[in-house]
C-alpha cells in the first residue's frame, strides 16, 4: 500500500521527509520490524517504543511514527502524532481495509461474565445459521479454528488482521470481548460497534487504573465515545443490578438503551419474572420486548442468568428471533473453564472456575450455597505482580461462603507465592475461618487440589477457582504446564482414603 493511502486519515501534528513510498506492513514491536514496514513507536506501561527506533531502522524501517522528538540517523518519512496508539489503530484498520465496517460486531465489556456472553452468543448466533466468530480471553473461535490471544483483547493490528480474515473466511457476525485496558489503550479505537454489552463493574486491574471511578471512565467510553461512531443501528445493553449499571443507563444519550435484570421488574426491558437453580441447571421466565419465554440452561446461578439476559438482549437487538434464542441456550453446554464440571463417579461435584475477583468469587460460590450441598470445599489463590488489595477481600468471600478453603497459588509470576498467601490469610480469618481447622495452606497448587478432592465426601462440592480455562502456570517469567482440570481428573481417580 502506498505511505498516501495509508496514512489518509492520520491526524498527524507535523511529518518530515515525505515521499509516497510503498509500505509492505506495521508493526509497534521493533523486533518484528521487516524491509518496507512503517514502525509506529509507542510510549507503552514499561517500555518506550522510541527508545527502539534506531533498531527499527536497521531492521529496514522506511517511515515512523512517533508521538515527540527524536533523532532519527535515516532520511525516512516521520509524522509526529499527539497519541501513538491511537494512531497505530486507525493504521491498522485502514491497513486491513476496516473489515469490522463489514461485519456486525457486539462488544461485551464488564468485569466478570464477558466470555461467556460471548459464547452464548457465538451459540446463538450459529443456531440462527450464521457463521459467528469470537474473539476473547479464551482466544480466537471461528470455523473451527481456535487461536491463542495473549491478551483478552489483543493490540489493535492483531484485532484488525484477525477481523479480516474471518471476514475472508466467511464470518459474518463477530462478539467480542472488550477489556477496560483496550479501551483505554486504544486498542479498539477503530473497531465499529454494532451493540455494547455491560456486565458488572467490581474491583479488578485497580494496580492499572488507580481507582473505581477511573475504571469505570474507561469502560464507559466504549458506549458514549466508540458504540456512537458504529454503523447502522446501534444499542446498548446495561445490568440494571449494577450500580455501575445504573450510572451507565444516565450517562448514555447517543444510542437507544435496553436493560436487563435477575429481578421481577417490568420497568427493565429484559427481566426473570421467575426463576430457579439447581446443580442441573437453571430456569427462568423471561420478559422481553418481542414477548416471554421459558428459558431452560444447563448453567447454574443468578450471574449465569445474568449472563443469559445479557446475551438474549444482544441478540435480540440483532433481529434473532426469541424462539432461537431460546432453543440454543438450552443446548449450550458451557464455557471452557466456567463453572465446568469435573465428571466422576466418586459422587463429588467437582467445578473448575476462573474466578479471580471477590466479587466473581462470591457470585459463585453464593450460586454453588443457594444449591444447598452439605459443604463447600474451596482452592483458590492470587496472581502475582497484580492487584494486591484484593488478596484479603478474596479470602474473606471464601471463608463466608465456604466450609473448607485451601489457600494455594494462582499464577505468583515474579512474587514468592508464600508471601502472596500471608496476604490472603488475614481476610480468610476475619471470614471466620482458622488455619489448620477449617483453612489451610498448600503452595503447591497441584498438592492443593488433591488435599480438597481427598477431603471431600460424596455430595459435596469442590470448587477450583482462579485459573480456569488456563492450561499453564506462570512461574518467575516461565510458563509451565498446568490445567486444573487435569489435575482434578487425575486426583479423582487415585484411591484417595
Amino acid at each position: 500500500m502506498k505511505l498516501s493511502q495509508l496514512i489518509q486519515d492520520l491526524p498527524f501534528l507535523e511529518k518530515r521527509h515525505f515521499a509516497d513510498i510503498e509500505i509492505a506492513g506495521l508493526s509497534s514491536h521493533s523486533g518484528e520490524v521487516k524491509p518496507g514496514f512503517l514502525f509506529v513507536a509507542i510510549h507503552g506501561t514499561k517500555i518506550d517504543g522510541h527508545h527502539f527506533i534506531d533498531n527499527a531502522l536497521e531492521r529496514g524501517a522506511a517511515a515512523l511514527v512517533v508521538e515527540r522528538e527524536v533523532p532519527v540517523a535515516k532520511k525516512v518519512p516521520v509524522f509526529k502524532v499527539q497519541n501513538s496508539r491511537a494512531s497505530l489503530s486507525r493504521l491498522a484498520a485502514r491497513w486491513h481495509g476496516d473489515p469490522t465496517k463489514e461485519i456486525p460486531v457486539v462488544g461485551v465489556t464488564g468485569t466478570n461474565g464477558k466470555t461467556t456472553i460471548t459464547y452464548l452468543l457465538g451459540a446463538i448466533f450459529q443456531a440462527a445459521g450464521k457463521n459467528p466468530g469470537i474473539l476473547g480471553t479464551i482466544g480466537c473461535r471461528y470455523n473451527g479454528i481456535n487461536l491463542p490471544n495473549a491478551h483478552t483483547t489483543p493490540e489493535s493490528i492483531e484485532i484488525q488482521r484477525l477481523f479480516r480474515e474471518m471476514k475472508t473466511a466467511g464470518v459474518d457476525v463477530v462478539a467480542m470481548e472488550v477489556s477496560s485496558h483496550a479501551v483505554d489503550m486504544r486498542r479498539v479505537e477503530d473497531v465499529f460497534f454494532d451493540v455494547g454489552v455491560f456486565t458488572n463493574l467490581t474491583p479488578e486491574h485497580l494496580d492499572y487504573h488507580k481507582s473505581m471511578e477511573l475504571y469505570f471512565e474507561s469502560k464507559k467510553r466504549l458506549f458514549v465515545q466508540l458504540l456512537p461512531r458504529g454503523k447502522g443501528p446501534k444499542r446498548a445493553v446495561l445490568n440494571a443490578d449494577d450500580r455501575y449499571g445504573m450510572k451507565l443507563i444516565d450517562a448514555v444519550k447517543e444510542v437507544p438503551v435496553w436493560t436487563y435484570s435477575t429481578m421481577a421488574q417490568s420497568k427493565w426491558d429484559f427481566y426473570a419474572r421467575e426463576w430457579r437453580s439447581d446443580l442441573s441447571g437453571t430456569q427462568a421466565v423471561i420478559a422481553t420486548p418481542q414477548g416471554v419465554a421459558e428459558f431452560r440452561s444447563p448453567l447454574i446461578g443468578a450471574f449465569n442468568l445474568s449472563n443469559i439476559l445479557a446475551a438474549t438482549a444482544a441478540a435480540t437487538a440483532l433481529e434473532i428471533p426469541l424462539e432461537t434464542i431460546v432453543r440454543a441456550v438450552a443446548a449450550f453446554e458451557g464455557v471452557p473453564g466456567r463453572l465446568e464440571r469435573i465428571e466422576n463417579d466418586r459422587g463429588i461435584h467437582v467445578f473448575v472456575d476462573y474466578a479471580h475477583t471477590p466479587d466473581a468469587l462470591k457470585n459463585v460460590l453464593g450460586a454453588l450455597q443457594n444449591l444447598n450441598p452439605p459443604k463447600i470445599l474451596t482452592v483458590f489463590g492470587c496472581g502475582g505482580d497484580r492487584d494486591r488489595a484484593k488478596r484479603p477481600i478474596m479470602g474473606r468471600e471464601v471463608a463466608r461462603l465456604s466450609n473448607v478453603a485451601v489457600v494455594t497459588s494462582d499464577n505468583p509470576r515474579t512474587e514468592d507465592p508464600r508471601k502472596i498467601i500471608d496476604e490472603i490469610l488475614p481476610g480468610v480469618e476475619e471470614g471466620g475461618m482458622t488455619p489448620g481447622r477449617d483453612a489451610f495452606v498448600e503452595p503447591d497448587r497441584k498438592a492443593a487440589i488433591e488435599m480438597a478432592i481427598a477431603m471431600a465426601k460424596p455430595g459435596e462440592v469442590v470448587l477450583i477457582a482462579g485459573k480456569g480455562h488456563e492450561d499453564y502456570q506462570i512461574l518467575g517469567t516461565e510458563k509451565v504446564h498446568f490445567d486444573d482440570r487435569e489435575t482434578a481428573r487425575e486426583a479423582l481417580k487415585k484411591n484417595i482414603p
